[in-house]
């Protein structure tokens, strides 16, 4: 038993902890949404609600709640205690997940009675408002825009009342505004605030463009005045300005390609697509940009095919390589082990190479769109590099589970993201399962194809679940298309990579790695375009939560009925004594002794 508990690489107990927290995020949001539903619309009817007399009753409702919750569940620990389950893991389940509760629940609020949310509940209203962008500009998913951008309030104006407000709003921007808009700058903007159609952000803001209210601005020192909704009221950053010009410089080094090529390469470095990408104007601010005509923002002298763009990413999805189209950990586990080598060549202390592999990595990670899989990966990576430089061996499950917990504590929300929940599903099935399939398969498939097979589908039968919820469908061709590409991805990638390094000093080397790149990316066209295309590519399934539990019960079943059969043809533990593996019989290496001798009696015959 002591020989189990001290095995960390195998170390489960956090496990259970991040699973607990999770639900109880989800389940908090859920009871939160409708608590919320139920008395705003007893609110509307004229019955209490928040505004009414009722008030006072919501926060002893939901006290009682959790009262009664927590009794509840401490009443079922105790009692598994008394059956020899770990007293402690089920103490720290417990508090994790009332803190999810407390922590989701205050989040939630936030947002909820937050001055902006509150305006855009009663409808649609023209506000001014101060903001600062937080992700890159990229063309909009809107009709009635032509590009967006995820900004986050500073102060809100409706008219009548001016107040603070916090919120994360997406701005809808069409025409030269999207030239004045900078990652990291501040702006003051007029236009209609209202509650989102789809989508994570819970508000929209859509400019307006010519409006006497933003005509003159007290509050904008140095600016000049323009005709458009948008007025800058804050500099860039510079680290944002030289991050903007390195990633538009390996746009530009793209321009040279394919239409494939120019959408690949930059989605599969940076996470940017090629055809939401927003051109960045010459000049340097908002103000100098005004005088710049309404051109297409798509960088290269033709604009990619939106047609073709929309089918290649269709058929990627149905192919099941749509991960292909993002920055996954992928990207930092590459970079992390060139780093390692170079640092065992060179023979340098193992802690100078934590140091440089956390800074690159970091480094890497502001140059790549945010995401939530960007963001699990990165910290990460972080707790592996953290581990190298105590000289402790890193634990892939311990690290993940404890990403898990720190970024849900921090942000609820990537409780209901699905990025976040794909990239953490598809490292707890590769952490799990791929090992022991990679051992089964290795008897019949040389070492490496067995090791891509058993990572892609593991990583398949953990995000399953997740897809369907997504969409009720099922990719039939996603492993083959997975082994297929395998070879050229990190090739492609590390080329990629490459290229954003040198493409802010020397464009003809950039242009050389984008170039290498598209090599690359060209064969996961091909495979996207012959497998995913078409209806024969995916299978119809239940949707909604019957779809994803049904698949669970049918892989659970099928995990299941695998073991019994090993478990059944396998010898007995204990059927031996000797340290190390049974010696059974593998076809693999049946075949290669039967190819060895049948080569060998073939190169001694002698031919008349």
């Amino acid at each position: 038993m002591s020989e189990r508990l001290e095995r960390g690489g195998d170390d489960r107990r956090l496990l259970p902890v991040a699973i607990a927290l999770w639900a109880s995020c989800l389940i908090a949001r859920e009871a939160f949404s409708r608590c919320m539903a139920l008395f705003a619309g007893r609110n509307d009817s004229g019955e209490g609600g928040f505004g009414g007399e009722g008030s006072s009753v919501t926060p002893i409702i939901a006290v009682c709640v959790v009262t009664i919750a927590v009794l509840l569940v401490w009443i079922v620990a105790e009692r598994c205690a008394r059956r020899g389950v770990g007293r402690m893991l089920i103490v720290v389940c417990v508090g994790a997940f009332l803190l999810g509760v407390v922590t989701t629940w205050a989040s939630e609020s936030a947002v909820w009675f937050d001055p902006a949310t509150i305006r855009a509940r009663d409808g649609p209203v023209r506000v001014t408002a101060r903001l600062r962008v937080i992700e890159p500009v990229e063309t909009s998913s809107m009709r009635d825009a032509d590009c967006q951008a995820e900004t986050r309030l500073v102060n809100l104006d409706d008219g009548a009342v001016a107040t603070r407000s916090h919120a994360q709003v997406r701005l809808l921007v069409s025409g030269a505004d999207c030239g004045r808009l900078h990652r990291g700058a501040g702006y003051r903007v007029s236009g209609e605030l209202r509650e989102a159609e789809l989508g994570a952000t819970p508000l929209w803001l859509t400019v307006s463009g010519d409006d006497d209210d933003t005509a003159t601005d007290a509050g904008a020192s140095g600016s000049m005045p323009d005709m458009s909704g948008i007025r800058m009221t804050e500099r860039q950053p510079l680290f944002d300005r030289w991050r903007e010009r390195v990633q538009e410089a390996f746009f530009h080094a793209t321009d040279g390609l394919d239409d494939s090529g120019r959408i690949l390469v930059p989605g599969l470095t940076m996470g940017f697509l090629g055809q939401d990408h927003v051109g960045i104007p010459e000049s340097d601010s908002a103000e100098d940009s005004a005088e710049d005509s309404t051109e297409d923002s798509t960088t290269g002298d033709d604009p990619i095919d939106e047609t073709y763009a929309s089918r290649l990413e269709d058929c990627f999805r149905r192919a099941g390589i749509m991960h292909l189209m993002a920055v996954s950990g992928g990207h930092f586990v590459i970079v992390a082990a060139l780093i390692r080598r170079v640092g065992a060549y060179l023979l340098m202390p193992r802690q100078a190479v934590a140091c440089l592999t956390a800074i690159s990595t970091t480094l890497m990670a502001a140059m790549m769109a945010p995401g939530d899989s960007v963001t699990r990966a990165l910290v990460m990576g972080w707790l592996s590099a953290a581990a190298l430089f105590v000289g402790r061996r890193s634990q892939a499950l311990s690290a993940l589970c404890v990403t898990v917990i720190v970024m849900l504590l921090t942000a609820p929300a990537l409780a209901w993201s699905f990025g976040f929940a794909l990239s953490c599903a598809a490292v707890l099935g590769i952490i799990l399962m791929a090992r022991p399939m990679a051992a089964v398969m290795a008897l019949l498939l040389p070492d490496a194809l067995a090791d891509a097979i058993a990572m892609t589908v593991a990583a398949q039968v953990a995000t399953l679940p997740i897809q369907v919820l997504m969409e009720p469908q099922l990719p039939i061709w996603s492993v083959p298309a997975n082994i297929l590409v395998a070879p050229v991805v990190a090739f492609s990638t590390m080329t990629g990579l490459a290229g954003l390094a040198v493409a802010w000093a020397n464009m003809d080397a950039a242009r050389l790695c984008a170039w290498l790149s598209s090599w690359g990316t060209r064969i996961m066209e091909q495979v996207a375009m012959r497998l995913g295309d078409g209806n024969q590519a995916t299978i119809p399934w239940m949707e909604g939560v019957a779809g994803a539990c049904a698949i669970v019960v049918l892989e659970a079943a099928t995990i299941v009925g695998i073991r019994l059969v090993c478990r059944w043809i396998s010898p007995p533990s204990g059927a031996h004594m000797l340290l190390g593996d049974p010696f059974t019989s593998n076809p693999r290496n049946r075949l290669r002794l039967w190819w060895q001798d049948t080569h060998r009696m073939i190169s001694k015959l002698t031919w008349s």
